[in-house]
This record gives structure tokens, C-alpha cells and sequence, in this order.
């Protein structure tokens, strides 16, 4: 099991943490999903986990580097380049072994759905798709890598529900094929029918860990957004 203990994390020129005390196991049998308010750590701490940012820490067992694919919240392309472009920038900086793999599996891989949406979005310039339709095509690629470890920021962002939809459809299919996926989002409404494993942190602290319908539960409510909202209270108590 994938697990952090007691990291902590200072940006250079401050004497305050931005990470204290973090410690969280990553489960291997459903969606593992870090919630927050803005500004809370979470980016950073997917920043520490792929070694981007030197944390400080008592134990920790993360796969290498080369084993983790991450998608972060941002990613800009030329928006006159098409979705093949983009594949073949893809394909450009993995090593040649898994890209002859990923050739030779990935659109394999895809349902019949999910074939036709790809065939249109490559021939599409990137410009002319919208955010929902970038974010799909980027999170199908990076989750048919041969990885162990999946981080995405905030993959569904912005984006509408049919996209939003097809998007966790992928993500939840990683945990079919025995991956493990660790997801940031604010789209708690999309975890109702996944009960995943929540990791939540405030002000650079973890301050739940567990269940999702445990967590409902303590808050007294099913909507997740009360929830959320009980916790940033208690934690400010």
C-alpha cells in the first residue's frame, strides 16, 4: 500500500509550513479523492508526492517517479494543433518501449463510444474543442499509461456533466484494472455513487481521513457540500 507519513513542506523565505503533519494511506480498491478549499495544499502535495517539491517526511512509499502519471489542473497546447498532434507530442516523450505498447493497446482499449469521440476530437483542432472535450482526450490518454500510481488535479474543473460524467467513468475504470488513482476535486456531487476513500485537508492539515459515507454520516447530511462545509467550521472550532 502507498501511504505518506508526517510530511511537511516549507516554500523557501517562509518560516511557516504549507504542509504539516500529513499522513494518509492510498487505498487500492476504489477511487482515492483529496478535497480542500482553495489554496489548501493539495496541489502542493501532489507536487511533494511526484518529488517536484523536496518534502520532509518519516516514512513514505511512492512508486518512482517514471511509475506515476499526472495530469495537473493546467495544460496548455497550440490551439491550432489537432488531437493527433497532440498524441504525437504524446508519444514523443515516453520511452520508446511503452510507446510501442501504448500503440499497439491503447484505442484497443477504448469502448465503441469512446472510439467515435476520440476518431472525431483527433482530426479536431484543439482551439475549436471545448474544455470538456480538451480534458476528456487528455485524462483517456494519461490513464491507458502503464503506470502505478494516477494523479490528476482536478480533472473534471470546468468542465459540463456529460463530460464530467465520461471523465470519472474513466478514472473509476483504473480501479477496475487494479490501479490506483488518487483525483483532487471541489465536484463532490460527481463521488455520490463511488464511495471513494476521502482525504481531506485544511490550512495544510489533514483533518478527515476515511469513508465517504462515514463522512456524510458524522455530518449529519447526505449532501456532500454540507459536509464539506461542516468540516471547514469544525476545523476552525
Amino acid at each position: 500500500m502507498y501511504y505518506v507519513k508526517n510530511l511537511k513542506y516549507t516554500y523557501k523565505n517562509s518560516d511557516k509550513p504549507v504542509l504539516s503533519n500529513i499522513s494518509f494511506d492510498l487505498k487500492p480498491d476504489r477511487l482515492n479523492v483529496l478535497i480542500g478549499m482553495n489554496g489548501a495544499g493539495k496541489t502542493t502535495l501532489f507536487d511533494c508526492i511526484t518529488n517536484h517539491l523536496k518534502a520532509e517526511y518519516d516514512g513514505i512509499n511512492m512508486p518512482k517517479l517514471y511509475d506515476i502519471s499526472f495530469l495537473t489542473q493546467y495544460n496548455y497546447y497550440a490551439p491550432n494543433n489537432t488531437g493527433e498532434d497532440l498524441i504525437k507530442l504524446f508519444l514523443g516523450i515516453i520511452p520508446k518501449v511503452e510507446k510501442k505498447k501504448f500503440k499497439d493497446h491503447f484505442y484497443k482499449g477504448l469502448s465503441n463510444i469512446e472510439k467515435e469521440k476520440y476518431d472525431h476530437l483527433l482530426k479536431m483542432k484543439i482551439g475549436k474543442m471545448s474544455f470538456g472535450e480538451t480534458k476528456w482526450l487528455l485524462t483517456v490518454i494519461f490513464s491507458n499509461l502503464d503506470r502505478k500510481l494516477f494523479l490528476f488535479d482536478e480533472p473534471t474543473s470546468g468542465v459540463d456533466p456529460v463530460s464530467r460524467k465520461k471523465i470519472m467513468e474513466k478514472l473509476q475504470s483504473l480501479i477496475h484494472k487494479g490501479k490506483i488513482c488518487l483525483l483532487a476535486t471541489h465536484q463532490l456531487q460527481d463521488l455520490a455513487h463511488l464511495n471513494p476513500h476521502i482525504i481531506f485537508i485544511d490550512h495544510g492539515e489533514i483533518v478527515y481521513e476515511g469513508n465517504y459515507d462515514k463522512w456524510l454520516e458524522l455530518n449529519h447530511t447526505q449532501n456532500p457540500d454540507e459536509a464539506f462545509e461542516n468540516t471547514i467550521v469544525l476545523n476552525k472550532s
